[in-house]
């Protein structure tokens, strides 16, 4: 189904099928609650242990504080897609502002594009089992910068297979992660888990705080059945329900599987192990050939993957770039309709964010921390502007819904404190990107409209 969600949003930037086709596709109860399960469970539930294990058990409280703002969040666009006839966030805040619309645009597909290299790290780290060099952050720089321009030549004729692989290794994956939540309390020690509770060397507040941003890119994608209303049969009535069970059910096996495997191992093994369910299995199964297993398919996964979302990305660009908020190469297609001069231009974004990690010496561990942490970040500009644009259409249509207010309020808060998780220089890259594209923006936009004023006085 994660292959399914990119093909259907990468269809909105090409030309319409059939009503026929278009109706055939349509999506049911289970089909779209399935689709929400698959937008979030992928590689930021794989990678999370790991991460976490860095603060401590702790995390835990973090973990039930952002999964509950994060179902806050999931309400504003389950109210959005009742209300508006494109609930995606940049289409949100465009309604509140074109050049929050502008805004909200490039932090959307460029903070899924950082994501995307993520989505690479988190593969190459349960690879690394099989291949120890990919700790070295060279090697690791150079097969990411490899496979990125690979998938970008595998990508221009569409996905493909690998829309199968990524499908079956990922409900592959969801079964290890599962397995983890039930069978993983038999290997459990609450002596373990209490030994773990904090390894941080901060305070209980600030090694509360310091998961946030992780966590939260562990719920990014909870946008994904609203933004998918038309694949949607009787929207109105399946995308809330289908959207509230399926973040429900992975929110439980979320905090279940991370929390099992801090009861599992020390803090200082899961640190140094980034195939952590890899680990959990070969230790409930005691058998090394199943964390193996478990590890091969969790790497597939997540690399087979990164061509979907590479083309969800650059399909997202496309329309952002037909609105006018991105370079108009974006909107070049070719004859399998594929954006492939966005593509071209992705990967050239991409591979410089991973010279960057590489220059830094980043480590698995590091480098994807540091590349998720700038990606959420950007994310949560369209995720609160989303909140807004539902107040204001309450607002225009002189509506007064204090559930409403409370949903956008909670969610507006949860999205606000997960900056207090991010240190000062990568708080400072947001900042000025936030300054930045609005004032480029507003300078494009104001020259666009003194030509026209000067042609009507001419």
């Amino acid at each position: 189904m994660l292959s399914d969600t990119a093909k259907q949003q990468g269809a909105t930037s090409q030309q319409n099928p059939s009503g026929k086709n278009s109706e055939a596709r349509k999506l049911g109860m289970i089909g779209a609650t399935f689709l929400i399960i698959s937008s979030l469970a992928g590689s930021g539930v794989i990678a999370l242990p790991q991460q976490l294990a860095f603060t401590g058990s702790i995390t835990l409280i973090s973990f039930i504080l952002v999964t509950a703002g994060a179902l806050f969040l999931t309400l504003v666009y389950v109210r959005a897609g009742e209300r508006f006839q494109d609930p995606s966030p940049t289409a949100l805040a465009t309604s509140i502002s074109p050049i929050l619309g502008a805004q909200c645009g490039f932090f959307y597909v460029y903070g899924n594009l950082i994501s995307n290299v993520s989505i690479l790290i988190a593969g190459l780290g349960y690879l690394a089992m099989f291949i120890p060099e990919l700790n070295d952050p060279i090697v690791l720089g150079v097969t990411i910068i490899a496979l990125i321009w690979l998938f970008v030549a595998l990508s221009l004729r569409g996905v493909g297979v690998i829309a199968q692989v990524v499908s079956i290794t990922v409900t592959l994956l969801l079964v290890a992660v599962v397995l983890t939540s039930v069978l993983g309390w038999i290997e459990f020690s609450p002596v373990q888990f209490q030994e773990n509770w904090n390894v941080s060397g901060k305070g209980e507040g600030s090694a509360i705080m310091a998961g946030f941003a992780i966590l939260i890119f562990s719920y990014v994608g909870v946008e994904s059945v609203a933004t998918n209303a038309a694949q949607i049969e009787n929207p109105h009535k399946v995308v809330p329900i289908a959207t509230i069970i399926g973040f429900l059910i992975v929110a439980v096996f979320y905090v279940l599987s991370t929390t099992v495997i801090e009861g599992m191992f020390t803090a200082q093994q899961i640190q140094d192990a980034p195939a952590s369910f890899a680990l959990s299995m070969e230790k409930i199964s005691h058998s090394s050939y199943v964390g193996q297993t478990v590890s091969l398919v969790m790497s597939v996964a997540c690399i087979a993957s990164f061509i979907v979302w590479g083309l969800n990305s650059v399909s997202a660009a496309k329309t952002s770039a037909d609105n006018g908020f991105l370079p108009k190469a974006y909107c070049y297609t070719n004859r399998f309709g594929i954006p492939s001069i966005g593509l071209v231009i992705n990967a050239a974004i991409m591979t410089v964010v991973e010279v960057v990690l590489m220059m830094m010496g980043s480590d698995i561990a590091e480098a994807f921390d540091l590349s998720v942490t700038i990606s959420v970040l950007l994310l949560l500009f369209p995720y609160f502007w989303s909140g807004m644009a539902l107040l204001k259409q309450d607002r225009v249509e002189n509506k007064k819904s204090l559930s409403n207010i409370i949903i956008v309020t909670l969610s507006s808060i949860f999205i606000i404190s997960a900056f207090a998780s991010a240190d000062f220089g990568e708080l400072m890259i947001v900042i000025a990107m936030a300054l930045i594209v609005p004032g480029i923006y507003a300078v494009l936009m104001n020259v666009k409209i003194v030509s026209v004023d000067s042609n009507d006085e001419l």
